[in-house]
């Protein structure tokens, strides 16, 4: 039930947000960081309250600190990432000198849009499912060959 609430929750943020820039756009583009952060909220509060519905309170407690500094450790690193390659700037302190400055680097307009981060969390749970095998999942169900005429999977 509370997966369910959460989606919701982030659904309705969304058209609410469409509907702004449809008829709003002003508003929309001032309020347009914190639907991001509401729909974050929803992951990390969807998941703090699956867990605790089901332990007791300490072990709640160190959980969702560790959740927290999890994801606050990921939010930072997708950031800086997306921050270095995409402006070639740190905290607005340039990092890699730009080819219009006479420097090598030359800014990848890719990495400031959105879709950027979830490439950038792909390549690193990748990174580290290369570094730690058993971080990877099991397949619920094996894909069997299609000339034994059974096809499909079981």
């Amino acid at each position: 039930i509370v997966i369910c609430t959460m989606t919701i929750i982030a659904s309705l943020v969304i058209v609410v947000d469409q509907i702004l820039k449809a008829f709003a756009y002003e508003i929309s583009k001032q309020l347009s960081v914190f639907v991001g952060l509401i729909i974050t909220n929803c992951i990390v509060m969807g998941r703090a309250e699956g867990y605790a519905m089901k332990n007791p309170p300490l072990a709640s407690f160190i959980d969702g600190i560790g959740n927290g500094l999890g994801y606050s450790l990921i939010l930072i690193t997708v950031s800086f990432i997306r921050e270095s390659l995409g402006s070639g700037k740190l905290l607005g302190i340039e990092i890699f000198k730009l080819t219009k400055d006479g420097g090598w680097y030359d800014p990848n307009g890719l990495m400031l849009l959105p879709p950027s981060a979830f490439f950038i969390i792909g390549l690193i749970i990748w990174g580290v499912r290369q570094w730690k095998p058993k971080q990877a999942e099991t397949a619920d169900f094996k894909i069997m060959s299609i000339s034994h005429g059974e096809g499909g999977h079981h």
